[in-house]
């Protein structure tokens, strides 16, 4: 349904970017999303043909895991979500392995896995949680105290510190694997603040612009001047923060590849009519979003979600078939409009050795709720690493 299968190219871990035969100029990854772009929002699909800009037509090869990308375009068909989107990418390089767009209407305005009109809801606080883990204030362990429920948000849970019979006591960890609102709603207002929280939001590729060879649209971060507006900000309790699923997997590829975030790309290769190379991809760093102690602890925030916290269900029985697999992920739900339903996140990893996954799955149910993110996520690992 959404993708013609490609030939692959082992390239032995040697990448380079060829020259263009037409001169000294090389083609661009800007270009080949230009071209890329109407394609997908038409289609949803990747072409195996491509034509840049005043060139004759090149075969494109992706960099596309078929029995992946097929697994979850089973999944997605099986359990019909009205909306959703996947992405899999691998950290250490960027490269795409998988990315659909899932619909029940025929015709979508544009690819879901790149539009950044989604609230991140709760998986923002992946970036609260990393800055205060980065400044070495507080560990995965420390003990915090919060009023209150822990999926609410009201003023007097930030604004007020009072320590009554009813004061709960929680470590950073597990709020982070229950997802407790104001425990890092808190945590930005008072211990990371707007200056700190927007560095880290834009490391995470929030008001920044990602250079890709998708047309990728631009996540965004709000972060207010009062307390109250910045733990809202800060917890994901708001429409007002926004990302991509492409964006997703590449917060959660940082994590795992010890906080280093590489461009993502899925065009591997270009070529002419007459074989000849015009182009061919090459890994390429953005920037380093932490460092490697900080995301050694953001992992382990990240696996108490899977083990103990909001995806405790989606994983059970999970570590028991894939004993050397570790994984980890955040999750996110918030009420959207475009299209409008309960939106549903998994950001997550997996890893085993040097074999690594980061993945985003958004579903996006209106009446009916017919499967979580996370299941899909699980469902996706579990493909990857039958084989591997």
């Amino acid at each position: 349904m959404l993708y013609k299968k490609n030939i692959l190219i082992s390239t032995m871990g040697l990448f380079f970017l060829a020259q263009s035969q037409a001169g000294d100029e090389r083609i661009s990854k800007d270009q080949i999303a230009r071209a890329l772009g109407p394609v997908l929002f038409q289609t949803q699909a990747l072409p195996t043909i491509l034509k840049l800009e005043d060139q004759k037509p090149l075969t494109m090869r992706s960099t596309i895991d078929w029995d992946l990308q097929k697994a979850m375009e089973k999944h997605f068909a099986l359990y019909k979500p009205d909306y959703g989107a996947f992405v899999a990418l691998d950290p250490a390089t960027g490269r795409i392995l998988a990315l659909m767009s899932y619909g029940k209407e025929p015709l979508i305005a544009s690819h879901l896995a790149l539009r950044a009109t989604f609230p991140s809801a709760s998986v923002f606080k992946i970036v609260t949680a990393t800055a205060v883990l980065d400044n070495k204030e507080l560990s995965s362990n420390s003990l915090i105290t919060y009023n209150g429920r822990g999926h609410t948000l009201y003023r007097r849970q930030i604004l007020e510190n009072a320590i009554t019979r009813f004061t709960r006591t929680i470590t950073l960890r597990e709020a982070f694997g229950k997802s407790i609102n104001t425990v890092f709603g808190k945590l930005g207002a008072f211990h990371v603040g707007k200056e700190r929280m927007r560095q880290f939001a834009e490391r995470f590729g929030f008001n920044t612009k990602i250079t890709t060879d998708l047309p990728m649209q631009q996540g965004r971060a709000v972060l207010p001047d009062d307390a109250f507006g910045l733990a809202e900000s800060a917890s994901g309790f708001t429409r007002e923060n926004t990302m991509s699923p492409l964006q997703g997997a590449l917060i959660a590829a940082s994590v795992v590849q010890d906080g280093m975030m590489m461009e993502p790309y899925v065009v591997e290769s270009l070529t002419d009519a007459q074989g000849a190379v015009m182009y061919r991809a090459e890994p390429t760093t953005i920037h380093m979003v932490m460092e490697p102690p900080t995301a050694k602890e953001v992992r382990l925030l990240m696996q108490e979600t899977v083990r103990r916290g909001t995806s405790r269900h989606a994983f059970r029985g999970f570590f028991g078939r894939f004993p050397l697999v570790d994984a980890g992920g955040k999750t996110g739900s918030l009420m959207g409009t475009d299209p409008s339903g309960k939106y549903d996140w998994f950001v997550g990893y997996a890893e085993s050795g040097s074999k690594k996954i980061a993945v985003a799955v958004l579903t996006i149910h209106g009446k009916f709720w017919r499967v979580k993110s996370s299941y899909l996520a699980r469902l996706a690992f579990e493909s990857y690493y039958k084989k591997k």
